[in-house]
C-alpha cells in the first residue's frame, strides 16, 4: 500500500538526500514535502515506486500516513 518511495536532494551532491519515507501516492509525498521543508533548501523531489529502485537488504521501510 505504500509502494512510493520519497528522497529529496538538497545539492547535486547524491550524498546529499534524505530518505523521507514511503507513500500511498507520489501527489502526497509531494505535497508532504511542500508542507514540512522549506523550498528554498529542496533541490529536487524524487518519487518512484519500490518495485522500480534498488532496496538494499537492510532498508528498513518508513510508511508516512498524510492525508
Amino acid at each position: 500500500m505504500f509502494e512510493f518511495v520519497c528522497v529529496i536532494y538538497f545539492s547535486a551532491d547524491p550524498a546529499d538526500t534524505l530518505y523521507v519515507g514511503n507513500f500511498e501516492s507520489c501527489a502526497r509525498a509531494h505535497s508532504y514535502v511542500a508542507e514540512n521543508f522549506d523550498s528554498k533548501a529542496v533541490n529536487w523531489v524524487k518519487c518512484q515506486h519500490e518495485d522500480y529502485l534498488y532496496l538494499p537488504k537492510n532498508f528498513i521501510k518508513k510508511e508516512v500516513r498524510y492525508d
